[in-house]
């Protein structure tokens, strides 16, 4: 489940001064496991200064039609800049298979709202519109100014594709026939304006945890159905979220954690590291990412107990329902606990 293959770099361009977009070779012995659906995304893990470092990057490239991400060069960023700066073509880099649930589920009329990066799986999603599948696509995209936009051109050549509304939005540039604004409850007030931009089948939001709050807070107060919105978050909300562990009483908890049909047998305290850290320290090759509530890479089910979690800001309501925990953020809340990485 958590297994890395070496993809060779097959070509890396240019997007803006800050992004780039890389295509991976993906041999036919292995073309099978990184077969994708739009909106998904892949970890890769790479050494950066003697650091093993893994992060998520959502899949470009249209379904079916060789690997390509797109990665913006994040301030700070040790994965993103060896990735924006130093990587070369013929170069070989670990990539975990695509996975995540931001994706398109037979919607007949679909409105996307991303900003920055966010548009990288959103062009995925588009690109099924050549295929017939999406009879009516409204894309809202902001970003700062016209230079830092990705795949500007990519936009552009399908602008004016009869099922695609196009909307885009610059902060900090006057461009015509565009709105001079972040994207707000103000700026998407103005779009229901103009269609019917409130009766779609599902809206896909991607990019800053900000934006992501924003828009699913005016949409929620429309009256769009919570069950429409689908979002994939690039970066947390500036919330504060507050642990649910922080006050309560200490709890000694019997782990039991489950990975390649592998079972992991130790204890470890309410208060103290994630059970994904605590998964690692017991030698689990368990799947991460982020560790930051956002990617969904450590997603597991719980079996049997319960555990609490400092932030979801990407598994469902129904997810969680279903016992299903972000490890990287979750603590035992019960004295037996069993945690399956397997269960999917």
């Amino acid at each position: 489940m958590a297994s890395f293959y070496p993809l060779k770099i097959e070509k890396i361009r240019e997007l803006t001064a800050n992004a780039v977009e890389i295509t991976f070779e993906v041999s036919a012995d292995i073309f099978d496991k990184f077969n994708f659906k739009a909106g998904q995304y892949i970890t890769i893990k790479h050494q950066v200064d003697g650091e093993d470092v893994r992060r998520a990057y959502s899949i470009c490239s249209p379904e079916k039609d060789g690997l390509s991400i797109g990665v913006k060069l994040v301030e700070g960023g040790k994965m993103s800049t060896f990735l924006t700066k130093e990587l070369k073509e013929g170069d070989i880099l670990e990539v975990m298979p695509p996975s995540g649930n931001f994706v398109l589920n037979n919607e007949e009329k679909v409105v996307a709202i991303c900003a920055g990066s966010g548009i990288t799986p959103i062009l995925s999603m588009m690109k099924k519109m050549s295929e017939n599948t999406i009879p009516h696509f409204t894309l809202v995209y902001g970003n700062k100014t016209i230079k830092s936009t990705m795949f500007f051109v990519e936009l552009n050549n399908i602008i004016s594709h009869p099922n695609l509304n196009f909307h885009f939005a610059y902060s900090r540039e006057k461009v015509d026939g565009c709105f001079n604004s972040r994207i707000d409850k103000n700026m998407l007030s103005q779009l229901t304006e103009q269609e019917s931009f409130l009766q779609a089948d599902g809206y896909f939001l991607c990019g800053p945890g900000e934006m992501i709050d924003i828009a699913e807070e005016f949409l929620l107060e429309k009256g769009v159905e919570k069950s429409k919105i689908h979002f994939e978050r690039f970066t947390a909300s500036r919330k504060e979220d507050v642990s649910i562990v922080e006050n309560a009483d200490e709890i000694i908890s019997n782990i039991t954690v489950i990975m390649d049909g592998d079972e992991f047998e130790y204890t470890l305290s309410s208060k103290g590291e994630s059970i994904l850290d605590s998964a690692m320290d017991v030698g689990a090759d368990v799947p991460f990412s982020c560790k930051g509530a956002v990617c969904c890479t450590c997603k597991a089910k719980v079996m049997e107990g319960k555990a609490a979690m400092d932030a979801n800001y990407s598994l469902s309501e129904e997810e969680v329902a279903q016992g299903y925990i972000l490890t990287c953020q979750a603590h035992p809340i019960t004295k037996n606990i069993v945690v399956d990485y397997d269960e999917m």
